[in-house]
């Protein structure tokens, strides 16, 4: 059984953190900042909000792209941090739902990060259980 391989876990859930870091920038800033920064709203009125909006909703991405080396350094052997592993998993997978009944289910990231929250969790259990 292959797929209950913590390392093959670990790594899905890079890979998919590394997709969420891609669609969060791209979608994000086609579907929610270039319409939310044209826009005439108060805070939009600002260059330096404008710019810290755009920054902070990027660096989310590039957060995301460092989860992923972790777990993908983890899954090698490279990294040893197992309660850093499952606050990972602890923390995706609890605002995975939490982004699913808040958005009922409308927000096109609760799904991914929700799993990725769910194969971080199951690969610090295996582990642990080994």
């Amino acid at each position: 059984m292959e797929y209950l391989n913590p390392t093959f876990m670990l790594l899905m859930a890079a890979a998919l953190a590394a997709i969420t870091a891609g669609l969060h920038s791209v979608l994000g800033e086609q579907r929610l900042l270039a319409p939310l920064l044209a826009s005439d709203a108060p805070p939009m009125q600002s260059e330096f909000a404008r710019n810290v909006t755009r920054f902070a909703w990027h660096w989310t991405s590039v957060l995301w792209l460092c989860v992923g080396a972790v777990l993908a350094l983890t899954a090698y052997g490279e990294i040893d941090a197992p309660w850093l592993v499952f606050g990972i998993g602890a923390v995706h997978f609890i605002m995975g739902v939490a982004d699913a009944i808040l958005t009922r289910g409308q927000h096109i990231g609760w799904p991914l990060i929700t799993l990725i929250g769910g194969l971080t969790l199951l690969a610090f259990y295996t582990i642990q259980t080994q």
